[in-house]
């Protein structure tokens, strides 16, 4: 499968494992701790860590020799890292030298203090005054952030921030960077990354994958990923932050034999006058993930519309009002809930009366609600209703839509602290929630989290949404009854690998249309 150029991608995709542990700040400490208490050293922590480093550097340059790689270190643990990576790529012929952001004076851990003098002792080249930094990496074929590591937060500051700055400007004039863990800046818990955060091409993390490496905007920061061992001692926590790889996402396999029944019956209720396409690609998105049976119950002066569009769905048709938008009786005209696995309802359906009556009813009469768009903006006066309902609930919010369903106005806001909002809201609706973005977040109740790995800008077109809707409603509809959350996570998953697929060779153009194009083919591939 083909990899788009985001953090963390290849490391998930490729894993040999159905899911790939993500590891906050404090797991990562918690890790080293577990390695030093079976009796490992900090030092020889580092000294594995500062190794992977620079066989990073060295892969990514395609030789060691002659090499000439400029070292940015701060007073912390990364720092040590980077005065063992220079070291070890000097052994290896490289012209390592290393630009300090402390003073010689200044004290560092045990570990970070040997790092440097077993560097000082072998002759190597140091710089303790950030004047000399400009110069260096303009004869630099490599630099390599080692300036702040996990336990830092916010935006880089004084002489480390001079650094990044420095930085910046060298991978603009043509010189690739490598970071140290995480790229100086980049949250390691929420992939923020503030003004002055590091832009690496490669970052060498250790130990495990980091969260923040594969969140948004910190993804973007962190270039290919790759996760340097750090012996049989470091086992960090189990957390509940994962993400599946290729092999975990893969769908479920039916019998040569299975029945349409079998793969799950699904009912779209979306649509209206002049959104008639969210019904069809809705109902599509279901079709394409491998339902085998979808009605689609659309407000009646659509249907035809539909059914033109998708002669494979069954189209059933809702009355409607003066204006032309679903009535309140448009309740007593949809099909016997009891006869669908799963109903997936609100994209493009509207406003009004009418269709606040049909999401209420289906979220009291349905076996598993998919609630996307409009099924989640008809509770933007009263959010807490969502925690009402019947069976399993999926809700699928964009930034705007989330900060609607968590009781707040700032999309922003909402956005930003998704990593703790987006679990929270779970538990509260007792529903899983997809947080829908670059680096999809998809939470269940019981607090398990899953971060998407994969995506592009093909899922920034308008019509994209609905095909996972539908797409998450035939994923659930074919699910056990106790494994609807893991099924979500699929479903997110195939959607934004169809997302890569669909943009190969166009740029930002594709649509909702070359996604559902896609999306056989990603199946195919998995299975």
């Amino acid at each position: 499968m083909s990899l788009p150029p985001l953090s963390g991608v290849a490391a998930v995709v490729e894993s040999t494992a159905d899911v790939v542990p993500l590891l906050d700040a404090a797991a990562a400490r918690a890790g080293d701790q577990a390695a030093v208490a079976a009796g490992d050293t900090w030092s020889g922590l580092m000294e594995r860590a500062g190794g992977h480093l620079a066989r990073g550097v060295t892969r990514l340059a395609g030789r060691g020799y002659g090499l000439r790689v400029v070292i940015l270190v701060g007073k912390g643990d990364n720092g040590g890292d980077g005065w063992v990576a220079a070291r070890r790529l000097a052994e290896r012929g490289a012209q390592a030298r290393v630009v300090s952001t402390h003073p010689a004076d200044e004290p560092l851990s045990d570990a970070s203090a040997s790092a440097r003098d077993r560097w000082l002792a072998a002759g190597g080249r140091v710089s303790w005054e950030l004047a000399d930094l400009a110069p260096a990496l303009a004869r630099a074929d490599v630099a390599v952030d080692a300036l702040l590591g996990t336990g830092a937060s916010g935006a880089p500051r004084g002489a480390v921030g001079d650094a990044t700055a420095a930085l910046r400007r060298a991978r603009d004039a043509g010189v690739p960077v490598v970071a140290c863990d995480v790229p100086s800046g980049v949250g390691a818990d929420d992939g923020a990354a503030p003004d002055g955060a590091v832009v690496a091409d490669l970052t060498v993390t250790f130990g495990g994958l980091k969260r923040g490496l594969l969140l948004h905007p910190g993804a973007a920061h962190a270039g290919r990923v790759v996760i340097g061992d750090l012996g049989p001692g470091y086992v960090p926590p189990t957390g509940t932050w994962t993400a599946l790889s290729a092999r975990g996402a893969a769908p479920p396999r039916l019998g040569a034999a299975a029945d349409k029944r079998e793969r799950g019956v699904v009912l779209v209720v979306a649509g209206a006058l002049g959104t008639a396409g969210a019904a069809a690609l809705s109902s599509a998105g279901a079709l394409a993930a491998g339902a085998g049976l979808v009605t689609v119950a659309v407000p009646a002066p659509v249907r035809t519309e539909v059914a033109v569009h998708h002669p494979s769905a069954m189209v059933h048709g809702l009355p409607v009002d003066a204006d032309g938008r679903l009535a309140p009786e448009a309740v007593e005209a949809l099909p016997d809930l009891g006869g669908f696995d799963a109903v997936v309802a609100g994209p493009g359906l509207g406003h009004g009366p009418g269709a606040a009556a049909v999401v209420a009813h289906l979220r009291r009469g349905a076996r598993r609600l998919v609630l996307d768009a409009d099924g989640l903006n008809v509770h933007r006066d009263d959010p807490a209703a969502l925690a009402e309902h019947a069976g399993a609930l999926v809700l699928t919010p964009h930034e705007r839509e989330l900060a609607r369903i968590g009781g707040g106005a700032d999309g922003g806001d909402a956005w930003a602290h998704r990593v703790e909002r987006v679990p929270d809201l779970a538990r509260r609706y007792d529903a899983t929630l997809v947080a829908k973005g670059p680096g999809t977040i998809v939470a269940a109740p019981d607090g398990a989290v899953w971060v998407t790995p994969n995506g592009g800008p093909a899922l920034g077109s308008g019509g994209t949404g609905d095909v996972l809707a539908g797409m998450i409603g035939a994923a659930i509809a074919a699910a056990a009854p106790d494994a609807v959350p893991e099924a979500v996570a699929r479903a997110v998953w195939w959607h934004a690998a169809a997302g890569v697929r669909a943009g190969e060779g166009r740029a930002a153009r594709a649509t909702a249309v070359d996604l559902l194009d896609a999306v056989p083919g990603v199946l195919g591939e998995l299975a």
